[in-house]
């Protein structure tokens, strides 16, 4: 929620940082800066590494996308009706996991 209010408060800023091109380098030290989190989730959560990075990944962009789009002026929604599709991509999220797992694997 903190990303998407910043994305709502600080349009011009939000756009300069997040909505620019990155470099092969920038990314990959997000994705050394990101890996402790990672891991801890996946011992949090009791899952794999890599399953905790491909949620994080999903959600990731669904977080972004919304921002992208109130920055853009494509929506414009209201702060409950952000928690509660977040809250809907969350559990949906979830039980594609478990799912997954219960059938052999994550994708």
């Amino acid at each position: 929620m903190g990303y998407i209010t910043f994305a709502k408060t600080e349009p011009h800023l939000f756009s300069m940082l997040f909505m620019c091109d990155q470099s092969r380098d920038q990314r990959e030290r997000m994705e050394r800066q990101l890996q402790p989190i990672i891991e801890l989730i996946a011992r949090q959560l009791g899952m794999s590494a890599d399953t905790t990075t491909a949620f994080h990944m999903h959600m990731w962009i669904h977080v972004h996308g919304i921002a992208s789009m109130i920055v853009t002026r494509y929506l414009d929604w209201d702060e409950q009706h952000i928690v509660d599709t977040l809250s809907v991509e969350f559990h949906a999220l979830s039980a594609s996991i478990a799912n997954q797992q219960g059938s052999g694997g994550v994708q």
